[in-house]
């Protein structure tokens, strides 16, 4: 069967059909997707997660446990496996019952943020838990000139410690961390427009969840400009929706895409997903 890719508007997102995630033969064509959309969904792979880790390999060096990932939710025996899930074993959850629930580009609060995250679903509740993908490339490329030139050149702070406390001091049911663990989450500075190793091109690499300043720049224009990129960014024609079903494995390109997983009824329904992620480069 051939390998063919069915793109979502403005040629962001797409299915890739007839590619089997497993085989490496099929891997130059599911990369070059990868490269070319931001986000590719696979349907219908029940992989296991010995099978996921090796795909992961494909696209580089997996990053492992992270002072930011609770030593509870990693797979038993497979560390570079994190389970989000609000599955119950003994009355206890197996996984992140919470994960992801804002706007967010993962581990970019790291001196170098993950390139790729691959996250398997195993069991998807009917209704509710999307999640959404922003293209931070279309929406650097549509960017008003004035925008452009007021941020040309600057970094901004990216630091997961903010969101942590707010998302505890909500009540979250995810296990805290130690007072080391907290200790040792990182702030980072990078470039607020990012080039692409890959691709050459220019994508935003800011994001609600982690970013929280720009450096050197008084703290009310700081929240100002911020504030005009994320709306800018968030605009619906920039995102793609993915409703789950169970068997499908979605990789995205987090130098080029945020995303944002949306909230379910965890009393009635079950979300239990692999999640594996590739190390990246420091951004320039």
């Amino acid at each position: 069967m051939a390998i063919e890719v069915q793109s979502g508007a403005g040629g962001f997102a797409g299915e890739v059909c007839g590619a089997n995630p497993e085989t490496e033969a099929d891997f130059s064509a599911i990369h070059q997707a990868f490269l070319e959309y931001g986000v590719i969904v696979m349907r219908r792979h029940n992989m296991t997660p010995e099978a996921q880790l090796a795909f992961s390999r494909r696209f580089g060096p997996l990053m492992g446990r992270r002072p930011s990932t609770p030593e509870k939710v990693l797979m038993p025996g497979l560390p570079e496996i994190v389970v989000l899930s609000n599955r119950k074993v003994n009355g206890k959850t197996v996984g992140i019952t919470d994960a992801g629930r804002y706007w967010h580009s993962d581990l970019c609060f790291e001196e170098a943020p993950n390139m790729a995250t691959i996250l398997h679903a195993i069991e998807v509740p009917p209704e509710g838990g999307d999640t959404l993908f922003a293209d931070l490339r279309q929406a650097y490329e549509t960017l008003p000139e004035t925008l452009k030139v007021r941020i040309e050149g600057k970094r901004a702070a990216h630091t997961f410690r903010k969101h942590y406390l707010e998302v505890m001091a909500a009540g979250s049911p995810r296990p805290p961390l130690t007072k080391e663990q907290f200790e040792a989450l990182a702030l980072n500075y990078h470039p607020i427009v990012r080039t692409h190793p890959e691709t050459g091109r220019k994508s935003l690499f800011v994001n609600p969840g982690h970013t929280t300043e720009i450096e050197d720049m008084d703290q009310v224009e700081s929240r100002e400009l911020l504030d005009a990129l994320f709306k800018h960014s968030l605009q619906s024609k920039f995102i793609y929706r993915h409703k789950w079903q169970a068997g499908d494995t979605v990789v995205w390109d987090n130098r080029r895409v945020m995303h944002n997983a949306e909230t379910y009824d965890m009393e009635r329904y079950t979300r239990h997903m692999h999640r594996s992620c590739i190390h990246g480069d420091r951004p320039f």
